[in-house]
């Protein structure tokens, strides 16, 4: 779905987006169950959600070959070279949002996957937009897409200064039936810790794809 954009609006994306010097060639993920009757073997996809805002959605099966894959299963890795875990870097998976420019032609704006919490829930549902809550990423050796923290607070001790900063890479990656913005979706879902309040979710394992 192709939306009109106000130049501001889309001033303001790339800003958010192009902090980060790096991106990496365009890629697929590859989304499949880790549980060993799981029937999940598929892969992300955005998925609309509102006025320019897109979920990460979940579709069973196989991709065409590369020179038909559509723009909806294309993402990229953006990273400034500031952050890494181990020798992995850190940064955004961003999605290219198609729009409508002011002259009518088509075009595109670079958007950062962020989470969108439930204060009922402890699943979490990624989304592409103009949120402020991104999620910082990286992928390992294996193409494995993991989230990043550099503390862990369930090591705190009140009153105690944190003193472990080690950067941690974390797969808490789930496909869950979720409702978010006013749409009930099979999609990809962050776990924010021990087993989905959500029963429908399966924990998955998600594997960058290059193109």
């Amino acid at each position: 779905m192709k939306f009109q954009l106000s130049t501001a609006l889309v001033g303001f994306a790339a800003t958010a987006v192009l902090a980060q010097d790096n991106q990496s060639a365009s890629f697929t993920l590859h989304v499949k169950g880790t549980n060993y009757n799981s029937e999940i073997d598929g892969y992300g996809f955005s998925c609309h959600a509102g006025a320019a805002i897109s979920g990460l959605c979940y579709a069973e099966g196989q991709l065409p070959n590369a020179s038909v894959i559509s723009n909806s299963y294309r993402y990229n890795f953006n990273y400034s070279g500031f952050n890494q875990v181990g020798d992995d870097q850190v940064g955004t998976l961003v999605w290219g949002q198609p729009y409508t420019d002011e002259n009518g032609n088509p075009a595109s704006v670079s958007q950062a996957m962020s989470l969108v919490y439930q204060p009922t829930s402890n699943v979490a549902a990624p989304l592409f937009g103009f949120g402020q809550n991104v999620l910082l990423v990286g992928f390992d050796a294996e193409g494995g897409l993991f989230g990043y923290n550099y503390y862990d607070d369930s090591k705190f001790v009140a009153g105690q200064q944190p003193t472990d900063y080690t950067p941690k890479a974390y797969y808490q990656w789930a496909v869950c039936w979720q409702y978010f913005t006013g749409y009930y979706y099979q999609s990809v879902a962050w776990v924010q810790t021990g087993a989905p309040r959500n029963p429908t979710c399966e924990a998955v394992e998600i594997t960058k794809v290059d193109i």
